[in-house]
């Protein structure tokens, strides 16, 4: 990519301000355009008008998993007032273990938050990410940690998404953008070619099939962009 690391978009916003179903929307126009997907989503669940705890959704295989629950257990790690699963962290860190980049076009990350700048969580998997050459990632963090974050990590291009003022559609549109100058790097480098069949994120996960099935048919041509070897 011209000398440049693949961009590290970060979507931010307020708590509860849908940062997940933002991420949600972007990957489902990225569904049908061959794009290899890996890493976690994390929707949540509300009881009582409440955030009671958050699933996994492993975005290669399309598993699901339950991550933390405010339901006490004690099995469980404590962070803040969740109990973290240890199923659910065990499943987390095998989806965010760092990929063969000859076969990974992008990699999210929902969300980068206090418990990982506190060295919890997902903070080891993020370490290691970065220390090897990566493909485009897209993270979810909230507005108020966004610095915080960007200097922990020590981004030197992020991609500052705000769901407040963006188009998903745009957002789309750029995130393609990288995924192809990735694949071109990876080209001009000696990587194989991708033969890529029925082009999808693994596994469909149905989480994102739905938003596939909704894109609108005037979606620009790159969202829809075929990424086969006959290219």
């Amino acid at each position: 990519m011209s000398g440049r690391a693949p961009p590290i978009f970060i979507i931010t916003g307020e708590q509860g301000q849908c940062k997940t179903t933002f991420l949600h929307l972007v990957l489902g126009l990225t569904v049908g355009t061959n794009v290899r997907v890996r890493g976690v989503i994390s929707p949540g669940y509300v009881r009582d008008g409440r955030r009671s705890g958050f699933a996994l959704i492993d975005l290669a295989t399309g598993e699901v998993e339950e991550l933390s629950s405010i339901d006490p257990d004690p099995r469980c790690e404590i962070h803040g007032r969740f109990y973290f699963r240890p199923e659910g962290l065990a499943f987390g860190r095998r989806a965010l273990a760092p990929p063969d980049p000859r076969e990974t076009d992008l990699v999210v990350i929902d969300e980068v938050g206090r418990f990982e700048l506190q060295g919890e969580v997902w903070a080891e998997q993020i370490d290691r990410l970065l220390a090897h050459p990566h493909p485009p990632m897209i993270w979810t963090v909230r507005r108020r940690l966004l610095n915080t974050v960007i200097e922990r990590w020590k981004i030197a291009n992020p991609v500052v998404v705000d769901v407040g003022t963006a188009s998903v559609m745009a957002t789309a549109g750029d995130v393609m953008d990288a995924v192809w100058e990735w694949r071109e790097a990876q080209t001009a480098s000696g990587a194989p070619d991708f033969p890529l069949p029925g082009g999808r994120i693994a596994g469909d996960p149905p989480l994102l099939a739905d938003a596939a099935a909704g894109a609108s048919p005037n979606a620009p041509v790159i969202l829809r962009r075929c990424y086969g070897p006959e290219e």
